[in-house]
């Protein structure tokens, strides 16, 4: 309750500052959502390596926002304030404090199309973000929900020209906003958008740090790479993900993950989309147990306004392994999911 008191007292002034000074922009969003894990877990969590739409049989609130930017000559500054499952569980190492920040940042324009910004911001990782109606489904992929959706740390950006831009990252590791405990090295990033025609954008991003804790060294080398290109009524989507991380014993371990999307304009305002992914970390460096999984989805999306979405989503996870044994669930060989979303973005 305090956390939802804290929000809605910071939030009330951003509006006021939208409307007293041009050069301030005000948005939100919220989603709500209803989700039936036929697993039936007891309680009401979805598998581990989920952080989004986490909460089975029962009515929730994915993700709520309010964000205030300002930008004005060679300035510019974004605060965005957050509640629901997404921070929750994405940021449940953090302090509290910290639970409620979506982005809180400075940026400063040092040459003609390069800008530095530093604090808490998301990521340069992928092609889906924690606002559900900027992506194509529903629920986030298995190779969005772990990797960093956010860094903490400082941003160069520069736009070469219209189809291509670069960035490039300082940050305090893999997708914190504080250092663990004896963690002191830096993490760094680099990624290359390429629109090379229209409806085609073609992406690499990379991550390297060292993960481990003094005085031992895990370095982790991280690429992800998508082209996404939606010509007409049709869209497609491919996305690879590859990961190697040494151990305290010097061995090399990997992971990797990939998807694959669909989606088809069905009228004015209907949208169908169909999804497959895999993913494998048997090492246990990103999962919390060794495991290789395949899913497939599908979603309908009814834009009922244009600011309003409804959407449902049947998704299925398959693995040869008892990945799936959440406690008294009846299942634990495969994990499937009915779910409804709602949501309005201002």
């Amino acid at each position: 309750m305090r956390k939802v008191l804290l929000f809605f007292f910071l939030s009330v002034p951003f509006l006021s500052l939208a409307q007293e000074d041009r050069g301030f922009t005000f948005s939100g969003y919220l989603e709500t959502y209803y989700s039936y894990d036929f697993s039936q877990p007891a309680d009401h969590l979805r598998p581990d390596f989920l952080y989004n739409f986490k909460r089975h049989n029962e009515f929730s609130v994915n993700f709520a926002l309010v964000q205030v930017s300002f930008q004005e000559d060679n300035i510019r500054s974004t605060l965005g304030l957050m509640l629901g499952n997404y921070s929750q569980f994405n940021l449940a190492e953090e302090p509290q404090w910290a639970q409620l920040v979506y982005e809180a940042s400075i940026g400063f324009k040092l040459l003609d199309k390069l800008w530095l910004d530093v604090g808490v911001m998301p990521s340069h990782i992928g092609f889906e973000s924690a606002i559900g109606a900027d992506c194509w489904h529903l629920s986030r992929s298995l190779l969005a929900e772990n990797s960093p959706y956010f860094l903490t740390g400082a941003r160069l950006s520069y736009a070469w020209n219209e189809e291509l831009d670069f960035t490039l990252w300082a940050t305090n590791g893999w997708q914190n906003v504080q250092r663990q405990s004896r963690n002191q090295g830096i993490g760094l990033g680099f990624a290359a958008n390429y629109r090379p025609v229209s409806n085609l954008e073609i992406h690499y991003a990379n991550y390297y740090g060292n993960e481990g804790v003094n005085p031992t060294s895990e370095l982790r080398f991280f690429n992800n790479f998508y082209t996404q290109y939606s010509p007409g009524k049709w869209g497609a989507t491919i996305g690879f993900d590859y990961g190697v991380q040494s151990s305290v014993f010097s061995q090399i371990n990997h992971w990797i993950g990939l998807t694959a999307s669909l989606r088809r304009d069905l009228g004015e305002k209907f949208k169908l989309a169909g999804r497959a992914e895999y993913y494998a970390d048997q090492q246990v460096i990103i999962l919390d147990q060794g495991m290789r999984i395949s899913g497939l989805s599908t979603n309908l999306d009814y834009a009922i306004h244009p600011r309003g979405l409804v959407r449902i989503e049947l998704r299925q996870f398959f693995g040869d392994d008892s990945y799936f044994e959440l406690p008294g669930a009846k299942f634990s060989y495969g994990n499937t999911a009915l779910t409804t979303s709602f949501s309005i973005s201002f």
